[in-house]
């Protein structure tokens, strides 16, 4: 079979580098990315990943990394059906569910099911960092708070926010298929009136929220914190999560800089989410 007819499913161990690996992969346009707790996965078009390979492991070598996969090929017939059986529904906690348009919940009475179609971007819930953020916006979130989720991917923590009680929520990421992955989420939980979303960075950010989310890696969560201050009210909430548990004394110490107090640290397989408070005037 031609290469032109064919995906290619490349699967990663969940490493310390694996976040950035996955922005490294952006950069040569996958189709989509599927995450659980110990592995990843990328898909390619073939012919574009055979383009794309020894820019990306030339790349790699000059930066000292040298990644492992697998890799198989896919016939591009059935793309569609493997990847929607690789979505299954997900339970956060005892009463928060996120699942795919396509799969029917058994959920108990009064759960709340959020509806998340990933397309390329991360936030299915499968990641631990995922399902810690949403714990810990479960328990954090007030009734009519303004929220800004920092890197919001498929829309997931910004959704969820709202119908936890927020009165809006803004979801920046600097990638377009994100913002359109997330718009279609948010329409699908008939939020998309209180979820503001847009393509761009911190820079990109105005006004003051009364909560911050930000599910990215250690070194961005502690390049953005002096940021996240500014546009954080006195006694908002912050909640951080995409580092290692051993990693999490490096962002207490940041936050303890900025004076934002710990209330919570929360975590699962190694993985670390912490909720910090900033003082009251």
């Amino acid at each position: 079979m031609r290469s032109s007819e064919m995906f290619v499913r490349l699967r990663f161990p969940q490493t310390a580098d694996a976040s950035d690996l996955q922005a490294r992969m952006i950069a040569y346009d996958p189709l989509g990315f599927l995450e659980e707790e110990h592995w990843w996965e990328v898909y390619f078009d073939c012919d574009a990943w055979e383009r794309s390979e020894s820019a990306f492991r030339s790349a790699c070598e000059r930066d000292g990394i040298s990644p492992t996969f697998e890799r198989e090929e896919i016939a591009k017939e059935n793309w569609n059906e493997l990847w929607e059986q690789s979505i299954e529904p997900i339970q956060v906690s005892d009463h928060l569910f996120i699942a795919p348009s396509w799969k029917t919940v058994d959920a108990p009475s009064g759960s709340m099911i959020i509806t998340i179609d990933p397309k390329m971007s991360f936030g299915t819930g499968y990641h631990a960092t995922t399902r810690l953020m949403l714990r810990l916006l479960e328990r954090h979130v007030r009734a009519g708070d303004r929220v800004l989720d920092m890197g919001t991917g498929t829309g997931v923590l910004a959704i969820a926010a709202v119908r936890l009680g927020a009165m809006l929520a803004e979801g920046l990421d600097t990638d377009e298929w994100s913002y359109d992955n997330a718009l279609e989420n948010a329409q699908r939980n008939g939020v998309a009136d209180r979820v503001l979303l847009g393509q761009g960075s911190i820079e990109n950010v105005e006004g003051t929220f009364d909560v911050i989310l930000s599910n990215i890696t250690k070194i961005d969560n502690l390049q953005m914190l002096p940021r996240f201050d500014v546009h954080l009210n006195p006694g908002g909430r912050i909640i951080l999560s995409g580092f290692y548990e051993w990693d999490a004394r490096d962002i207490h110490l940041a936050l303890e800089q900025l004076r934002l107090h710990v209330d919570e640290e929360i975590t699962e397989d190694e993985w670390s989410a912490i909720a910090a408070r900033k003082e009251d005037i």
